[in-house]
């Protein structure tokens, strides 16, 4: 006989496998949201009106030109020759350039969207995490990065924002982080990347002293020539003074004076004075 599990208990059973782990739950939008897609713009490479250059003679097509009427619309570019496009290159009405999608990554897709006026770079949308999706956008004045604003953890909401403030360094910015959440940054992340409380501090070059050297012979007081070696009445009692010998120029007087043996004194006394003849008397 096969007893069956009591409905409510059969209920549960199933509840609770279909849940989601109260740990998971999605995040709900704030509007905050950012278009993360990395959106190709079409160019009709197999236009009848485009114009086909094959650079390497391999039959394939590296560079294409579609044009409309005597403008060109876009460009498809294989910059390596390997038979995978490169760049989409589009232009405007004058024949300048308004938009460039880049494949770095040579997987078919774009990694990079430059938008430009007059030929000039305003914003870049980059793909930095290899997932297809815009992280970085870069803004341009002049042609020159100003600003940056990143989603570090692929939400699709900024929480970096980089400030580029020396023209001459494009590699100095202050970065500011929002750590909690709220969608603004951090007053206490804020880290400027050239300070100099940032990355390895700044030595300072030793000051220079009149420290005499330790292994040169003291000179003695009041004389004018730093070489000269001292005398007997102003050389310095301290037994840690220099030997002389030790610093005196090789083949100079002094070198061969100092290194001579010293003669030993005569010990043979002179003979007494005779004594004065007596007075007559």
């Amino acid at each position: 006989m096969t007893r069956s599990l009591p409905r409510w208990l059969l209920l549960v059973f199933l509840t609770a496998c279909s849940s989601p782990d109260a740990n998971q739950k999605a995040k709900s939008a704030t509007g905050n949201e950012r278009d993360t897609e990395l959106k190709h713009e079409p160019c009709d490479g197999s236009s009848s009106s485009a114009k086909r250059i094959d650079i390497n003679g391999d039959g394939k097509p590296d560079i294409i030109h579609v044009m409309n009427g005597s403008k060109e619309v876009c460009r498809i570019v294989d910059l390596n020759l390997d038979g995978a496009v490169d760049a989409f290159i589009y232009y405007d009405a004058n024949g300048q350039e308004r938009r460039r999608e880049s494949d770095f990554d040579r997987d078919g897709r774009a990694d990079e969207i430059t938008y430009l006026q007059g030929g000039v770079v305003i914003r870049k949308e980059r793909e930095t995490n290899f997932d297809n999706k815009i992280d970085t956008w870069d803004y341009y004045e002049g042609g020159r990065l100003v600003k940056r604003e990143r989603d570090s953890d692929g939400d699709a909401i900024i929480d970096q924002w980089w400030q580029f403030n020396n023209p001459t360094n494009p590699k100095c910015a202050v970065v500011a982080t929002d750590r909690n959440a709220d969608g603004k940054p951090d007053p206490d992340s804020v880290v400027d990347l050239c300070g100099e409380s940032y990355g390895t501090p700044k030595t300072t070059a030793p000051t220079t002293t009149s420290t005499p050297d330790a292994g040169a012979p003291p000179s003695a007081a009041g004389s004018s020539d730093a070489g000269a070696l001292p005398t007997a009445s102003s050389a310095p009692a301290s037994s840690t003074a220099a030997p002389t010998a030790s610093v005196a120029a090789p083949g100079s007087a002094s070198a061969k004076t100092a290194g001579a043996p010293k003669t030993p004194a005569s010990t043979s006394a002179a003979p007494p004075p005779a004594p004065a003849p007596a007075p007559k008397k």
